[in-house]
């Protein structure tokens, strides 16, 4: 049976993102089967069952071990000794079923329990004995580097998931990160001086860090400004730096323009944002947990990591 596409690759999904206060509330959810199953061990799946691993073998006073699958090779390697009798066999999730059923294989007559925080029944060829079902495209807060353009275009040949392609991928207001904003009053005036002045704008001398490789500017300035911000850009040593202007449809306003840079951030697969302005970057946040959303003060030339929720 041909395994189903990832879902990651509809850029127009927004992910379902479990945070690790709700992993470790879907884990303990769970909690009363295991310990009724009384295993002597729990074992984490390296990379991403390391974290519901550690949860369950705090919650159940068990010792934790450590194994790996290596999806090229087909081996199956203990970091550190094997424990020996019975197993709570521990993954982040089960898209496929490949790697817990690879672990479970190699377990051979040994009693082992398997464990995940989620699963998708329409796409998993293997159900853990304790997990919670879930349709909805997820996202855990260790894999972020899933859904960059690279990881993407991996994944869209058919490939299983690769840390070499999920390096950091960055959105990156423009207007306050690198150069400064003109006065709200100013855009009361004649649309072409406004645009004439910002455009003869010097840019500030620290930007925060970013490969231009793996980078995006996504503005809410409108995209007939689109051209005229490419040539600033270029002018300014940012060449070839992609950029995303605000579609005609969506109007200016506090909500909207949020909206539109979380939905932005996603389609183009950031697993970080920086933004200037600081209710725009709460609401960046709460819009898209998964983003790593900083509100960037240019007085400061610093950082400051934004953590919100829709009320």
């Amino acid at each position: 049976m041909s395994t189903p596409p990832w879902k990651g690759l509809d850029t127009t999904r927004m992910p379902h993102f479990i945070g690790y206060d709700q992993a470790e509330r879907m884990v303990g959810a769970l909690m009363e089967r295991a310990t009724a199953w009384r295993p002597d061990a729990v074992v984490g799946i390296m990379r991403g069952g390391l974290v519901p691993a550690t949860m369950a073998a705090a919650m159940l006073a068990r010792p934790l071990a450590i194994v790996g699958w290596n999806r090229a090779t087909g081996a199956v390697e203990w970091l550190g000794p094997r424990p020996s009798g019975r197993l709570l066999v521990v993954d982040d999730c089960c898209a496929t079923g490949a790697t817990m059923r690879a672990v479970l294989a190699s377990l051979g007559d040994q009693p082992a329990l398997s464990l995940t925080i989620v699963h998708d029944p329409e796409t998993t060829g293997y159900v853990p004995d304790l997990s919670h079902p879930m349709r909805a495209f997820f996202r855990l807060p260790w894999e972020r580097g899933e859904a960059t353009p690279a990881a993407r275009a991996h994944r869209a040949l058919g490939e299983p998931a690769d840390m070499a392609y999920e390096h950091p991928f960055i959105g990156l207001d423009l207007d306050g990160v690198f150069l400064p904003d003109i006065p709200a009053a100013d855009y009361d005036t004649d649309l072409a001086d406004v645009l004439v002045r910002r455009h003869a704008l010097q840019p500030f001398d620290a930007l925060p860090g970013f490969d231009p490789a793996r980078a995006v500017v996504i503005t809410a300035r409108p995209e007939t400004d689109h051209a005229q911000t490419l040539e600033w850009l270029a002018r300014h040593g940012h060449a070839g730096l992609p950029l995303q202007t605000r579609p005609p449809h969506i109007p200016y306003s506090l909500d909207t323009v949020s909206r539109y840079k979380a939905e932005a951030a996603t389609r183009w697969g950031c697993t970080h944002y920086y933004e200037s302005e600081p209710e725009q970057a709460i609401r960046i946040a709460a819009a898209a947990p998964h983003l790593l959303v900083h509100w960037w003060s240019a007085a400061d030339a610093r950082a400051w990591l934004v953590g919100a929720a829709a009320g």
